[in-house]
């Protein structure tokens, strides 16, 4: 009585694992077929970057993917924003110091940088404001760019 007891918990064990690691497996190949689907068709060659969205002068290095799943865009009549999300096996220093490079070829003016545990970078431009936050993270050693991207629709100085 005592050993189907524990046969019986074994098998329970056994099968609520399978379905776990089932679940994961399944979970990560429907994210990529939906990544893949979404994602804007843009060839890179090797480390050339890429410029993912409609704002032409927001420069992203080719090791980063993006993550069509979070990301989102809004036209109104007064501004056109959004927010980019970014993941990709990048070194954050070295990610922070492309940013810091590619956004002033691209006119950015660098208005501020918070570099600890994470980073946060500010630019701005004429009618133009961006905010780049760097995190690490932990389970799966990405690195995850979150980009906030606003631009008026309003003439300089109109209302």
């Amino acid at each position: 009585m005592l050993n189907i007891k524990k046969t019986t918990r074994w098998v329970n064990y056994s099968l609520i694992i399978s379905l776990l690691l089932l679940t994961g497996c399944a979970k990560m190949h429907s994210t990529n077929t939906a990544a893949t689907a979404t994602a804007p068709k843009t060839e890179t060659k090797g480390s050339e970057s890429y410029f993912p969205s409609t704002f032409n002068d927001f420069e992203v290095p080719s090791e980063l993917k993006l993550d069509s799943k979070h990301t989102m865009f809004i036209n109104t009549s007064s501004f056109t924003g959004g927010i980019i999300v970014l993941e990709g096996r990048v070194e954050a220093t070295s990610l922070a110091d492309f940013f810091v490079n590619s956004m002033q070829k691209n006119n950015w003016v660098l208005t501020g940088e918070v570099r600890y545990n994470s980073i946060l970078l500010s630019f701005t431009k004429p009618n133009k404001n961006c905010m780049i936050s760097i995190s690490n993270d932990s389970y799966s050693y990405n690195t995850k760019v979150n980009a906030y991207i606003s631009e008026s629709n309003q003439p300089q100085g109109g209302q």
